[in-house]
């Protein structure tokens, strides 16, 4: 029997970056996919936020995908991704917090502020792999998850997207420096880093191994995507997911509101 149950959205990048660490490493657990608005209900009696993945594991609920890998790396033996000395680990998760902040929140941020103006797409991006009253739901509660969404993440302010894509070119400056002299974030292996870098900009490098289809670009993020796209940064989570995001035998998938 599964002692770990990992609460997602079926479309959330931490969330993806939490279901791979543990995929990585092998160990069991069962996913309850959520719909993004109904999870309050669920999270709300979890944990002290409201946010996922949250994972839980005998009676213990661990809330945000780099404390989950904290936690896996701690008490359920995932030892391929965490660094055990401690200068390497200082700065794998010195890296890690830099892309949660730049890939993590500014994605959420510049592709919500275009997105949310097709409802069509974010309802079918909402659903993807929620029951079968999703989409009745959205139909109804849409404009209320859209305004908190934009809340959320900031996506009017405009002065502050127009940062969030900037951050994402002299990130990948840095990033491309670093993939220049060696094949990994993590040096000779995938670390942490890697994964997080990867499930990060999955929404914008639209891997084709992603559970879900993501849509292309809206026309006025274009100049992002052309901006990013080929780079070695880009090739990287690209490669990440082609040879490193193998499907693995240890994950049940549930759906659940």
């Amino acid at each position: 029997m599964l002692k770990s149950v990992l609460y997602t959205f079926n479309i959330s990048h931490f969330a993806e970056k939490a279901r791979w660490a543990l995929d990585y490493e092998g160990i069991a657990y069962e996913e309850r996919v959520l719909l993004p608005g109904p999870h309050q209900r669920v999270t709300r009696r979890i944990a002290p936020r409201t946010h996922v993945p949250v994972l839980e594991h005998d009676g213990q609920y661990v809330q945000g995908s780099s404390a989950i890998i904290d936690y896996a790396a701690a008490r359920l033996g995932g030892t391929r991704l965490t660094p055990t000395d401690p200068a390497e680990r200082a700065r794998a998760l010195e890296l890690e917090k830099m892309l949660d902040q730049a890939f993590g929140r500014g994605i959420q941020q510049v592709l919500y502020s275009a997105l949310l103006k097709d409802r069509r797409m974010v309802i079918d991006l909402w659903s993807s792999g929620g029951p079968f009253w999703a989409r009745g739901f959205y139909a109804v509660a849409f404009p209320a998850v859209a305004a908190a969404v934009k809340r959320m993440y900031k996506t009017t302010d405009v002065e502050g997207v127009a940062k969030a894509k900037q951050r994402f070119v002299t990130t990948f400056d840095e990033l491309d420096a670093v993939l220049a002299k060696q094949p990994f974030l993590g040096g000779d292996t995938p670390n942490r880093s890697d994964i997080t870098l990867a499930a990060l900009l999955a929404p914008l490098c639209r891997a084709p191994e992603h559970r879900v289809k993501w849509p292309a670009m809206p026309p006025e993020l274009a100049d992002v995507e052309a901006s990013l796209r080929g780079r070695p940064t880009w090739n990287h989570a690209l490669r990440m997911y082609r040879d490193h995001r193998i499907p693995k035998t240890t994950r049940s998938v549930k759906s659940t509101s």
